[in-house]
């Protein structure tokens, strides 16, 4: 979902396959994403209500690492302290990656939805924004500590892991992609269920929905949905379907 200036022009193969689709298909509706309505929504769901604060939310060993990393991205922790530890957290893991050269506006989704805007093709989203909206919420809702704990050990692994992701990404690499998310989610196996194997046996069904009809379609999701035995790729073969890496 974030790419740098560098990782463009795309492969051409990834162009081809572009102009050669009459739909584009997301993760989730990029016009409302985009909307300001649906930022007012992530507002009134990142909010701790009455009279909570983020401190009061973690445990104070947990509060201390995330204040020094705030710190050290340049974000005081009372600029965040009326939000909720995901929203807090997410806010962190942007800034890193912004200050490494990732921007959203680059990502994959942001380019062909500008490109299928412009050239008038339709667009589906696989699920709402105030699903994935609320899927974070729920998430942290019954483990705050346990969610903000892994967003900071991800963030001290960032520079390395999104260097290897991408590495694997332009190799088509899906095997090594796999095994690095499943290590990151590994002390965390239900997050990783419902973050990404449950959403993609959905995905998966209304995918094989939009291959039933006469039309040529193009897939923009998330490189960790792709690979492993539960990714979308598997998925789409144990129903039948023949799958080609370009």
């Amino acid at each position: 979902h974030l790419l740098t200036a560098d990782d463009y022009p795309l492969d051409p193969a990834i162009e081809s396959a572009y102009a050669n689709s009459a739909v584009l298909v997301f993760e989730t509706d990029m016009n409302a994403m985009l909307a300001p309505e649906t930022q007012q929504l992530i507002m009134a769901k990142a909010i701790l209500p009455g009279q909570r604060t983020l401190e009061g939310e973690l445990d104070p060993e947990v509060y201390a690492m995330l204040s020094s990393k705030l710190a050290e991205a340049g974000l005081p922790a009372a600029a965040v302290q009326k939000f909720k530890p995901w929203f807090a957290t997410m806010t962190l893991m942007v800034l890193r990656m912004q200050a490494m050269g990732f921007d959203p506006n680059l990502g994959l989704d942001q380019y062909f939805h500008r490109k299928a805007m412009a050239d008038r093709k339709t667009e589906v989203g696989l699920e709402s924004i105030e699903f994935q909206i609320n899927l974070f919420d729920a998430l942290s809702a019954g483990n705050q500590n346990g969610y903000t704990k892994h967003a900071l050990i991800e963030l001290e692994q960032m520079e390395t892991m999104l260097a290897d992701m991408m590495t694997a990404w332009k190799n088509g690499d899906l095997e090594s992609l796999d095994e690095m998310m499943r290590t990151s989610f590994e002390e965390y196996p239900g997050m990783y269920e419902k973050f990404v194997t449950d959403r993609n046996k959905t995905w998966a069904e209304k995918l094989a929905e939009l291959a039933a009809k006469d039309q040529t379609c193009m897939v923009v999701v998330g490189a960790a949905h792709l690979g492993g035995k539960e990714g979308l790729i598997e998925l789409l073969k144990a129903k039948g379907y023949t799958v080609e890496q370009l």
